[in-house]
């Protein structure tokens, strides 16, 4: 007699991993590899005074943009050739689209608080 739920429960544990292996990167490595790379294209940073007290400032780089995007489009890739080997599938997958989700929320927030300003009023 076999269990129907055999498979959910053996997928379940790589899923619960990737999960945590995502979310520690996205977390962790995401932000410090894109300061990296705004160091490494001499992208100009940002004012912190807030948007309200500024006046013309200069339009942002459009490396600024290139550098938030790169370390996801490196991810993407490496996620997808990692799932080609099933027993490293369910991880690989739920990895990368947890370092995905993770990245576009730590890059609302940074973003957020570079572009608005984060200085006391």
């Amino acid at each position: 007699m076999t269990d129907k739920n055999s498979g959910t429960n053996d997928a379940l544990v790589p899923a619960t991993f990737g999960v945590i292996a995502g979310g520690m990167l996205a977390v962790i490595a995401y932000f410090p590899l894109v300061a990296l790379l705004q160091n490494a294209f001499d992208v100009p940073e940002l004012t912190a005074t807030p948007k309200k007290y500024r006046g013309d400032t200069e339009p942002i780089s459009p490396w600024y943009w290139v550098t938030w995007l790169v370390p996801v489009l490196i991810a993407i890739p490496a996620g997808w050739a990692l799932s080609r080997w099933r027993r490293v599938r369910v991880f690989a997958l739920a990895a990368t689209v947890t370092i995905v989700l993770g990245a576009a929320a730590v890059a609302a927030v940074v973003i957020s608080f570079e572009i608005n300003g984060f200085a006391p009023d």
